[in-house]
């Protein structure tokens, strides 16, 4: 089979796997991606769908980081996979977020778990925040895993980026 042939049919195999549940979900973070800019104006609609894919694989794995024993507020959620305290931190500091935090920590997970666009909006503004204080793209992407430098990381969320520009261009995604 010819190199670019091989590239081709495997990429459109790696397309036909996505259900559609998941487009909806990564359309649905697009959607909220793109109305969140950072300091310069820049959405980023396709680092946050590939975040979503790296995390959740697109809503599919929707609870993270839990352990029996340890108390189901404490583990990373929903299609974000955001942990209470990160949403909390991240209400803190965004004034259309700041009644996220008279709610409790259970009623925070439920939401976390169960609404994509919250979900979604809180992630959009982490990012954000990520970009603003750390400045390289890099660094940026490595902090939403909880990292500075975390290249492994950063690697597979580059992967899904890819991933997510080629739904882009087959139209799967907007």
């Amino acid at each position: 089979m010819k190199p670019l042939l091989f590239w081709f049919t495997l990429a459109s195999s790696l397309i036909a796997d996505i259900t559609e549940k998941q487009l909806k979900t990564l359309q649905i973070v697009r959607d909220v991606a793109r109305t969140i800019p950072d300091f310069r104006g820049e959405t980023y609609e396709n680092t946050l769908s590939a975040i979503c894919l790296t995390e959740s694989s697109a809503g599919t794995h929707v609870i993270g980081d839990y352990e029996q024993g340890i108390h189901i507020t404490k583990a990373s959620l929903g299609a974000m996979q955001i942990q209470v305290q990160t949403a909390r931190h991240v209400a803190a500091l965004t004034p259309t977020l700041k009644y996220l935090l008279s709610y409790s920590d259970q009623r925070l997970a439920s939401l976390l778990l169960t609404d994509i666009k919250l979900s979604a909006t809180i992630a959009a503004h982490y990012l954000v925040r990520l970009k603003k204080s750390r400045k390289k793209y890099f660094h940026m992407v490595s902090g939403y895993n909880g990292g500075f430098s975390n290249h492994r990381y950063f690697k597979r969320v580059m992967k899904n980026y890819a991933y997510v520009e080629k739904l882009v261009k087959e139209g799967l995604i907007r």
